[in-house]
């Protein structure tokens, strides 16, 4: 479960940077419209407004990193999941010694044990 808080805080902290990088990309956008009517550009507003798309590539580049760390946690969660599954579908090793004495017994052991498996914690963190 702590994984799940750890993944809900990547994807807050990835929300909130794109928000910034949002609000910078407008902030560039009128100053790019200012450069491109006026007659002139200031050295000093050029400069401001390089180090500001600077800064916005280097959020970019953290943001993807934040992005794929995140895709990693999924397909954690979903690997964890297919192979609860996985599980279900085989026998155990007690039911495949069962089986050599009777296929119908070892049969219904798994069904029994498929059954009874708790499969909540699971949906809840792939949730």
């Amino acid at each position: 479960m702590a994984s799940m808080q750890n993944f809900d805080a990547e994807i807050e902290k990835t929300r909130q940077t794109v928000e910034e990088m949002k609000t910078k990309l407008e902030q560039s956008g009128v100053v790019l419209d200012k450069f491109a009517k006026a007659e002139t550009i200031g050295e000093i507003d050029f400069d401001i407004e390089n180090a500001r798309i600077e800064d916005v590539l280097r959020q970019q580049g953290v943001m993807e990193g934040n992005i794929a760390d995140l895709i990693i946690g999924l397909e954690d969660a979903t690997n964890v999941f297919g192979a609860e599954f996985e599980s279900m579908k085989s026998y155990t090793a007690m039911e495949k010694f069962i089986g050599i004495f009777s296929k119908q017994r070892m049969q219904r052991m798994r069904t029994e044990r498929v059954r009874h498996m708790s499969l909540s914690s699971n949906l809840q963190e792939l949730l």
